[in-house]
């Protein structure tokens, strides 16, 4: 079995998600090749990473999607976990040479998109979690750089050892990859949480086995790296983000410095048509201004899975009862809706943004009831997020992971799971409505809960919509085929596509990118056939369109759990 962490409750998570995967064929060899010359390939990878860091058969476990929808899709021929970039460039070197697909990651905890599984079966999965090393934090310019095995638990610990004031934009889940989760889209909570947007710089091995670097990191010994991810010429961070143009396997991302003062608000609206008034006024706030971090929007169905099972609450089938959304209300002391989202700066800033965020939900929404909470640092040192202990100040958590067993029996019995669905819609409250009720309409029609979770920005909306399921059992595996299909034919008559998939559903969601006769992915795939001519990172089914190289993860977070 091979070790993910040397925290064993961290550990202890892995084991619990994979060792109940249901059970599935073993040998699978990769695309034309037979077990003889397969065979060769192992003894080769063993050579490269040694060979209790090669997995086949059995030891493929922690290598396969935990919470398959379709048993037996999606399967690897072998497993291969380097340490290092000429590991890597060894293990390309080998794939070449066997025309052998491969697929990358990071930690593969994403759990709602598929995990570490592999987009084609018979691929050679590639893990880079032993590949440890925090290489920089720099306070100055804010930013820290990392390997791709990085957890957000490990950076956290990391910069508090070193009392250092700098905060992270951790997902749902702390266990996945700071790298991982930012080049797959995730999203963290502070004003930096959207990751994406704050790359200063990677490096990826290209197909070829060929390292580049971007941003100003690309001017050998520039004084200058890691402060601007600007390059002269076409600017190519984006191409290694949801990708398999390369393998990125270091990477510089600004953090936020700790404030002086920090508030955190929340929301809660009592009706479902509240939905409506809060995102207007999210949105107002945000292009004020006023508002620094994205804004976390979800219904009671949600946030009442982080603390116990649903027979807990109700033991008739079906989704929650009216009446036990009443006592819920009751119980957590919110309404159908909890909005949260942060201010940050001196107690003077927070108190003017405060003031004006009061002024517009009380005329656009006096039936919000609105919620703070104050901390400052003492002796005028910054705030101390360990005192905290929220993911918007980045102090990572597991208690998310509660999720996925939430719809479980209570005599004990199966196994949680989930999977995700996120649409990026506009961050207009009527269209997010109408959405939401749509949606909500498939999902209670199917019999279960409709758990949201809505990332506000300035201009849209990171609309997931979460099927949690107990994967031992066949009707509920079935259920969520039909529910993510359900939702997917709707998105395409609306007019929303996803922002990230499920590896079972890629190609639904890469067709719903159509303008032009898929002009999008015909010209990345003219990309992808220059760099990979063998199409040795991650083919695809209908072509070789963009693909995660690096899968991940809640995040994470978004809402979905982990971020790879």
């Amino acid at each position: 079995m091979v070790q993910f962490y040397a925290d064993s409750t961290l550990q202890k998570h892995h084991n619990h998600a994979f060792q109940t995967v249901p059970a599935t064929k073993q040998n699978v060899l990769p695309p034309g090749l037979d077990a003889e010359t397969f065979e060769r390939v192992l003894v080769r990878l063993r050579d490269v990473v040694g060979e209790e860091n090669v997995a086949v058969g059995e030891g493929l476990r922690d290598f396969r999607d935990p919470y398959p929808l379709q048993i037996g899709e999606n399967q690897p021929s072998a497993a291969a976990c380097p340490t290092s970039v000429e590991q890597i460039q060894s293990i390309l070197k080998i794939a070449n040479e066997f025309s052998i697909p491969i697929w990358v990651f990071s930690q593969g905890k994403n759990f709602g998109y598929g995990g570490p599984a592999p987009r084609q079966s018979g691929s050679l999965v590639v893990s880079l979690h032993r590949m440890k090393r925090i290489l920089d934090v720099n306070e100055k310019f804010a930013y820290v750089l990392v390997e791709p095995g990085v957890t957000f638990f490990e950076l956290y610990e990391h910069l508090k050892a070193r009392k250092s004031p700098l905060w992270v934009g951790v997902p749902a889940l702390g266990w996945g990859s700071v790298l991982g989760n930012t080049v797959d889209r995730g999203h963290g909570y502070t004003i930096s949480g959207d990751r994406q947007r704050h790359i200063r710089s990677l490096e990826a091995v290209l197909p070829s086995g060929e390292i580049l670097r971007t941003g100003q990191w690309a001017v050998t010994d520039s004084p200058s790296a890691h402060t601007c991810n600007n390059n002269f010429g076409p600017q190519i961070d984006g191409l290694f983000l949801q990708t398999n143009l390369g393998i990125v396997t270091k990477l510089a991302v600004g953090v936020d410095p700790a404030p002086p003062a920090f508030m955190n608000v929340k929301l809660h609206g009592p009706n479902v048509e509240d939905l409506r008034p809060i995102v207007d006024c999210m949105q107002q706030l945000w292009l004020e201004g006023i508002l620094q971090n994205h804004g976390m929007i979800t219904n009671i169905n949600h946030f009442a899975s982080h603390d116990v099972p649903k027979h807990v609450h109700q033991t008739e089938k079906g989704p929650l009862l009216p009446e036990v959304i009443v006592k819920l209300k009751e119980k957590y002391q919110t309404g159908y809706w909890r909005a949260t989202f942060d201010l940050y700066g001196t107690p003077e800033m927070i108190n003017a943004r405060l003031a004006r965020v009061k002024a517009v939900f009380s005329t656009r929404a006096p039936d919000i009831l609105l919620e703070t909470s104050f901390f400052e640092g003492s002796d005028g040192n910054p705030v101390d997020a360990s005192a905290i202990g929220t993911l918007s100040v980045g102090v990572p958590s597991m208690v998310p992971v509660k999720l996925a067993d939430y719809n479980l029996p209570a005599d004990g019995s199966g196994a949680g799971g989930h999977i995700d669905t996120t649409l990026i819609l506009p961050a207009d409250g009527e269209t997010v409505l109408k959405w939401f009720t749509q949606a909500k309409t498939i999902m209670e029609g199917e019999g279960v809960d409709p758990f949201i979770g809505c990332h506000v920005f300035p201009h849209h909306i990171l609309f997931v919509q979460e099927y949690v399921f107990d994967k031992t059992q066949n009707s509920h595996r079935e259920r969520g085929c039909r529910v993510v299909n359900s939702l997917l034919t709707a998105a395409k008559v609306a007019g929303f596509a996803n922002y990230r998939s499920h590896i079972q559903y890629m190609d639904t969601v890469q067709d719903l990118y159509d303008y032009n006769d898929h002009a999008y992915r015909r010209f990345v795939e003219t990309l992808k056939q220059v760099i990979d001519p063998k199409g040795i990172l991650a083919p695809g089914k209908q072509g070789i369109w963009p693909q995660q190289s690096l899968r991940t993860a809640n995040s994470g977070k978004s809402t979905a759990l982990g971020g790879d």
